[in-house]
């Protein structure tokens, strides 16, 4: 989160920003409360504690010469003990840089004692929605081959209810920080370099798909970028792996899977839930997405590929 003053000569204001959109307090007059303006300057801009800062305190970096970032690190706790990963670059592989919402943030890191590789996935899920870290636990207990596998996972890292005024909790829709550590894989499917790649990615993400229909859960989301190839070498089953499962449905959880739920990606969604999104049809019943839906998503990344 963000916390700023906007200052004019005779009054101040505050304003915090977070994942579930802004917040300010009243207008003080700064010369009839001059205690209460140093207060604020001070709160603003000396809390030795980084996380009352809008800081997230689990990052560490090391620096160059000239103040840039040369090498990161990340602490996270993995099951009993906590671990520090070496960031292998000090971006994101990906990041949604929205002002608020999930904030979704992927960082490649590995571990120093084992030299193990691995995809971090931070973001802010909404308060209510099943946690993906469920699905991807419910798929490896299943053995459902092709979708990522995790190895371990933080709940509850902060809450926007934690860091905003107690009075204001039912005005906004909480969101909840978590963070996921999988297995890392190849590159998104688009990277591929033979039609075979392809082709076989293609076959075990569908494969990958319908072993998490069977247990119950629906992806919802399928796109170029939630497709990635699988390592080299890798045996069949896991030449196409799927990634992402925030925006998935949970039949035996949850009892709506209409579409006004879901933003994702409209390049590769099917004809029908488009048709539902027109301002034609915004005031009927949004459909139920269902298998179907997904299968057509596949036949455009196909056709976008």
């Amino acid at each position: 989160f963000v916390r700023c003053a906007i200052l004019s000569e005779n009054r101040i204001r505050v304003y915090q920003f977070d994942r579930a959109g802004a917040q300010t307090t009243q207008t003080f007059d700064i010369h009839a409360g001059p205690e209460r303006f140093i207060r604020i300057i001070l709160l603003l801009c000396t809390d030795k504690d980084d996380r009352h800062l809008g800081l997230d305190d689990t990052l560490r970096w090391e620096m160059d010469g000239k103040g840039k970032k040369k090498r990161g690190f990340m602490r996270t706790r993995a099951l009993d003990r906590v671990k520090e990963l070496v960031l292998l670059n000090v971006n994101p592989v990906a990041c949604h840089r929205h002002i608020r919402g999930s904030a979704t943030t992927l960082w490649a890191a590995y571990d120093p004692d084992t030299m193990v590789e691995y995809l971090v996935k931070e973001s802010w899920i909404s308060e209510g929605r099943t946690p993906e870290w469920m699905l991807l636990q419910k798929a490896a207990e299943n053995h459902v081959k092709g979708v990522c596998r995790m190895a371990w996972y933080e709940e509850c890292l902060l809450s926007v209810n934690s860091i905003r005024c107690e009075e204001t909790t039912d005005l906004f829709f909480n969101r909840i920080q978590f963070r996921i550590v999988m297995e890392k894989y190849g590159e998104e499917i688009e990277g591929f370099t033979s039609v075979l790649q392809v082709l076989e990615a293609l076959r075990d993400a569908i494969a990958a798909h319908m072993g998490l229909h069977k247990i119950g859960i629906l992806h919802r989301d399928i796109s170029k970028s939630t497709i990635l190839l699988g390592n080299a070498g890798a045996l069949p089953g896991w030449r196409g792996v799927l990634i992402d499962l925030s925006l998935a449905f949970d039949m035996e959880l949850e009892a709506d899977s209409s579409v006004h739920k879901e933003p994702g990606s409209h390049l590769f969604k099917s004809s029908a839930i488009l048709d539902s999104l027109t301002e034609s049809n915004e005031d009927k019943l949004a459909p139920a997405h269902d298998y179907l839906d997904d299968l057509e998503s596949f036949f455009f990344v196909l056709c976008y590929l």
